[in-house]
């Protein structure tokens, strides 16, 4: 959905080198998102925690850590994303793990779905990164059936989350690969509203919640959980 720009930001070709390390532990990064899947699932549970028989898109599912989530809560899955290395490693993984999900290769400007074909789009990791976010959220709501559900986080622009998602966890931590995020294309919770309310969304709430670490693990990747803050990251939803 994000590619390299001229200013050597945003370049998402990273995830096509991560293979088999999307499930075995190796990446920092990788164990960073990881992380941070139980953190999204606690909030999208607070807005609605039936999973069982909804059929979900994954849109940016990567290499699967969201989509078998919420498979295993019983959701039909689908995962779509750009890096075909990424969805091999998710089909291998799910398999293994005796999951029914499907992948497909695509993009979020242009979903690879039928109108009206989902009743949830989940999309984590990934706003902050697409060429053409008013598209995006567009192709979200021509997916979703009516009183559908869209499920999302992303990071605010300010100089704080600029500090902690780019000088402290690429250029200081070396977590995530220089380049990886481009902070021009973080979006304030004002404009993620604006894009709702554009793409023909009738239910935006009035406030988004935040997400962060909250402590270090024994292998001192960070802990994530919710915050009462959205100074840096922030999850919200929109029907």
């Amino acid at each position: 959905m994000a590619g390299k720009s001229g200013s050597g930001k945003n370049i998402q070709a990273y995830y096509d080198g991560y293979g088999e390390a999307w499930w075995d532990g190796s990446h920092r990064g990788l164990r960073m998102l990881a992380n941070q899947v139980q953190a999204r699932l606690s909030y999208f549970d607070r807005i609605d925690p039936r999973w069982e028989g909804v059929t979900v898109l994954d849109l940016g599912c990567g290499g699967g850590f969201m989509a078998e989530a919420l498979a295993r809560r019983g959701a039909r899955v689908l995962g779509v994303d750009p890096s075909m290395p990424s969805l091999a490693a998710a089909r291998r993984h799910a398999e293994k793990s005796a999951l029914d999900i499907r992948y497909i290769g695509g993009i979020g400007e242009a979903v690879p779905l039928l109108d009206r074909s989902v009743d949830r789009v989940v999309c984590v990791d990934v706003l902050e990164h697409v060429r053409d976010i008013g598209r995006v959220i567009r192709e979200v709501r021509r997916v979703l059936r009516p009183g559908g559900l869209f499920l999302f986080d992303t990071i605010n622009r300010n100089w704080l989350s600029r500090l902690a998602a780019v000088t402290i966890v690429e250029d200081v931590l070396c977590i995530i690969p220089k380049g990886t995020h481009d902070p021009e294309k973080f979006i304030k919770p004002s404009e993620m509203r604006a894009y709702l309310r554009d793409g023909g969304f009738q239910q935006v709430p009035a406030a988004f919640t935040g997400m962060g670490p909250v402590g270090i693990d024994r292998r001192a990747d960070f802990v994530f959980g919710l915050l009462p803050v959205t100074w840096i990251m922030y999850l919200g939803h929109a029907r």
